[in-house]
This record gives C-alpha cells, sequence and structure tokens, in this order.
C-alpha cells in the first residue's frame, strides 16, 4: 500500500465513517397521552463517547407545563424540539461545553465552517440568574391563578411569611441554586403563631398547619422544577410532620332519635339539612351548593359538584323525594339554592365555606349545647351514622362481607374497597362481636 493509500484509509475513511454512524435521535414530544396534569417535555438519545451507546438525555420542559391546554403545550414544545434538532445537525454534543464543541467542529470542517457563537449546551445543570426572590416571584405569579378561591388567601400567607424569614436570615438575594432541603427544614421547624397583643406568648403551630406550609411551597418549587429554574423539586425529601387529624363522632341511634324530636320542636329546618347528608351522604358544603336546577325529580336524581368531581349524579332515595317534594321548589327560580338561611329556597350569594359554617353554628347552638353532645359531635357525624346504620342493615341479613363493600361503596360514593374499609374502621362500624364467650381465662 502506498503512503497516499495508507493516509486516505486512516483519516479520511475513518472520518467518514464516523460521521456516518448515526450520533443522535431525532428529537421528539412526550405529551403523557395528553393528560394534562402530567409533565411533558422534548426528550432525545445521544452516542455516549465513552462506551459509544445511545444515552437518553436530560429531557426539556422550558416552562412548557405552565400552558393549560394541549395546543399551548404542543406549540411551545414543537419549537424546542426543532431548535434542538438544528443544533444537533450543526454538531453540537451535550457531552461538551462551549470551547470542545467549536474545537472539534473546526477539526472536521475548518475555521471558516464553524458558526462563531456556539451555543452552550451544558452536560448537568443550567446555570440561571435567579435569586432566590425573584424566582418564588416568578413561581407565585405562575401558580396563583390555579389556587381555588377558598385557599388562595392562606397559600399566599404561607409564601408572604416564608419570604419573611429569607429576609430575616438574609437569603432572598442569593443564587436560587444556594437555597437548600435544609433551609425549608429550619423554616418550618420554628413557625410559631403571631401573638395579638404583647401579653400573647407565641406557640408552635399545629403539625397540620405546618404541613399546609410545606405543600404551599412544594407547589411552587414544582413550577421551579418545570421551567427548569431549580434541578428537582426537593421538598418532596422533606418529611411531614406528624399530625393526628380531628374525628367527627358517630351518634347512637339512641341520640339520632333524642335529636329528631328535639329539632322537631325547635328547628325543624335544620333537620331538613340533616336529612340531606344522610339520605344522599353529601357533605355539608354540598348541600349548600344544590341548587333548584340540580333536581331531576323525574329521573331521581340530583346532580352536584363533589370534593372530588366537577359533577356527579346522586340518587334520590323515597324518604329524600318526600322532603324535596314537600319543598314545592317548582315556585322557585331554577337557580335558587335549595337550602338557604332564609328557610326556603332563595338566591344565597356567599361563598359555600360561609354557608356551610352558618348551618354548623345552627347545628351548635339549637343542638350540640342544649344536649350537652361532645365537640366530636357535629353535622358530619351524621353522615357516619347513616353509614354505620347501613352497614350493620346488610350485615344482618346475612349478606357476605365482600358484597357488603362493593353495595356500600356505591351508596358512599368511595374510588376504592380500601379506602372504604379504612373509612368504616375509623368510624367504628366493623367492631367485632362480643368476643367474651371465646375467652377460656379470667383476668
Amino acid at each position: 500500500m502506498t503512503t497516499f493509500d495508507l493516509i486516505l484509509t486512516n483519516e479520511y475513511v475513518n472520518e467518514y465513517i464516523s460521521m456516518a454512524k448515526k450520533m443522535y435521535s431525532e428529537p421528539k414530544i412526550y405529551d403523557a397521552k395528553g393528560d394534562l396534569t402530567k409533565r411533558w417535555y422534548v426528550y432525545f438519545y445521544y452516542r455516549n463517547p465513552e462506551d459509544g451507546k445511545m444515552k437518553r438525555q436530560k429531557p426539556i420542559f422550558k416552562g412548557a407545563n405552565r400552558f393549560k391546554t394541549r395546543a399551548e403545550r404542543i406549540e411551545v414544545l414543537n419549537t424546542y424540539r426543532k431548535a434542538l434538532l438544528n443544533l444537533l445537525k450543526d454538531g453540537f454534543s451535550p457531552y461538551e461545553n462551549n470551547q470542545q464543541t467549536k474545537e472539534r467542529l473546526e477539526k472536521i470542517r475548518g475555521p471558516k465552517n464553524v458558526i462563531e457563537k456556539v451555543p452552550q449546551v451544558p452536560v448537568t445543570t443550567t446555570e440561571t440568574p435567579y435569586t432566590i426572590k425573584n424566582a418564588l416571584a416568578f413561581a407565585l405569579k405562575q401558580r396563583e391563578p390555579d389556587w381555588a378561591k377558598k385557599t388562595a388567601g392562606s397559600m399566599k400567607g404561607h409564601y408572604d411569611r416564608f419570604i419573611e424569614w429569607l429576609a430575616e436570615k438574609d437569603l432572598l438575594h442569593k443564587d436560587i441554586s444556594e437555597l437548600q432541603r435544609n433551609h425549608i427544614t429550619s423554616f418550618l421547624n420554628q413557625l410559631k403563631t403571631k401573638p395579638k397583643n404583647k401579653a400573647q406568648k407565641s406557640k408552635p403551630l399545629a403539625p397540620k398547619t405546618k404541613n399546609n406550609y410545606r405543600a404551599t411551597l412544594s407547589s411552587l418549587f414544582s413550577i421551579l422544577e418545570n421551567d427548569d429554574i431549580i434541578p428537582n423539586n426537593f421538598i418532596g425529601k422533606v418529611k411531614p410532620k406528624k399530625s393526628t387529624p380531628k374525628k367527627n363522632k358517630p351518634f347512637s341511634n339512641k341520640q339520632v332519635k333524642e335529636i329528631r324530636e328535639h329539632l322537631n320542636i325547635h328547628d325543624p329546618y335544620l333537620r331538613v339539612f340533616i336529612q340531606f347528608m344522610s339520605y344522599a351522604f353529601l357533605r355539608n358544603k354540598e348541600v349548600c351548593n344544590i341548587r333548584i336546577k340540580d333536581i331531576d325529580l323525574d329521573s331521581k336524581r340530583i346532580f352536584i359538584g363533589t370534593k372530588v368531581e366537577a359533577q356527579t349524579a346522586i340518587p334520590i332515595i323515597k324518604e329524600l323525594e318526600d322532603i324535596i317534594r314537600a319543598m314545592n321548589i317548582e315556585k322557585y327560580d331554577r337557580n335558587d339554592f335549595l337550602i338557604t338561611r332564609f328557610g326556603h329556597p332563595a338566591a344565597w350569594n356567599t361563598e359555600a365555606d360561609n354557608k356551610s359554617g352558618y348551618f354548623s353554628k345552627r347545628f351548635n347552638t339549637n343542638v350540640r349545647e342544649p344536649l350537652k353532645l361532645d365537640m366530636e359531635h357535629t353535622l358530619y357525624s351524621f353522615r357516619h351514622s347513616a353509614a354505620i346504620n347501613i352497614f350493620k342493615s346488610l350485615r344482618d341479613t346475612g349478606m357476605p362481607h365482600d358484597q357488603i363493600l362493593f353495595r356500600l361503596m356505591s351508596i358512599t360514593r368511595h374510588k376504592s374497597i380500601a379506602g372504604l374499609k379504612n373509612y368504616l374502621r375509623d368510624i367504628g362500624a366493623t367492631l367485632p362481636e362480643d368476643y367474651g364467650d371465646i375467652y377460656t381465662i379470667e383476668f
């Protein structure tokens, strides 16, 4: 082989073979099968220079998940996909910095054929000019429109208090990358009540309240993660505080009878409110939100918005149908609320929480206090009492336990058997029968 042939084989052919070998895959969009609650992104594979294998690279979000429609997300991500493809075609590599890429391309193409301003493509994390203050302000602006009106005030309060703490610790104007998990833990640990006057002493906040702060901050940091302002939302690694939620104690059959007789004399309209909760298994707020137009007596259904669904149909059993017909709802406007503080259907333009609170206070004043019931006895206790009653009635028929659960799940509208089992255990519906006869020793 001549010197010319040797040079040709070693240099030019090898270079051609190397270039011909596919270095990257065409970037694609991951759209979570259209699920807008999940993160969408652009992804691609690039050949690892160390082992020569194609390796999936860091996904590109770049704020796409702020958008709430499929068309908007696709438009944004498609723009990034095309830009990324152009970079890859120009020879850029995620395994190199700016200078390395430029030198490699100059070697292959010559200095004149290399774009002078090579954009930096970092291997791991992207440096950002965001201060902690600016980053959190950005996250708040993106997240605030998504907060429900009921919780927006308290969440904004959580944000403001965190900003105050950051200012006290001289952290506000530091780079967002300097904020660490231990800062969040320290903030949550020191949270205390704010005294109304100098005579009062501040006390540590309840674990549940601290967990609410944690949830608010996590929702903000998820925005920063989605927009690649931080590499990950580390608040998920901050353990929530252990808390024991307050339970609503169910009524005994004797107490239900006593309350019914008391209401017949002192507050019959409150009894109607309770009957809707008990017969339809509704929450306080759900009862308050029923409008005349939501009731279909022909098909015996009530359409309501629930805690977990925009709208669902609730069956109207015979006992409840008689109550509704006695209310003569045909005389009222379709948009009137069914049960109001006025004692009849009417326009009641106030927040659902205020309506629910009104009937809770009415129950405390007209029932719990005069009958000397426990503080754990609330309006919600009637829903528990109804569940216990149906469970025991089905059990008394001899129905197998699994069938009881499936029948009851359709009534209480629990989403899973496991959830229903936990609920029944918590309210004491599944307590065992008297087992004293099986003891063989005496204590």
